[in-house]
């Protein structure tokens, strides 16, 4: 039978990857800082950008989603053939 741990146990794990995590992002972070210094490109914080198509993952697409999803496979495969073109 597996005995449960601690909750000590629990935080001192958390803890330590908590930790190991801190070390790997700042270790990535200075390598993208030294490879942009040497590319001669400015060092800025990474944005994140609105996705062109956000818009599919609004509620209101839910139901279209959903019947789009259920049709079979190749009536699917044909409608994007459609669309594309």
């Amino acid at each position: 039978m597996i005995t449960p741990r601690s909750s000590h146990e629990i935080d001192a794990l958390l803890a330590h990857w908590a930790r190991v995590d801190d070390e790997a992002g700042r270790t990535a972070a200075a390598r993208r800082h030294h490879m942009l210094r040497a590319s001669g490109h400015a060092v800025q914080d990474y944005e994140f950008h609105e996705m062109p198509n956000d818009w599919v993952h609004q509620d209101w697409m839910r139901p279209i989603r959903f019947v789009y999803r259920n049709i079979p496979r190749a009536l699917r495969m044909q409608m994007k053939k459609r669309l594309v073109k």
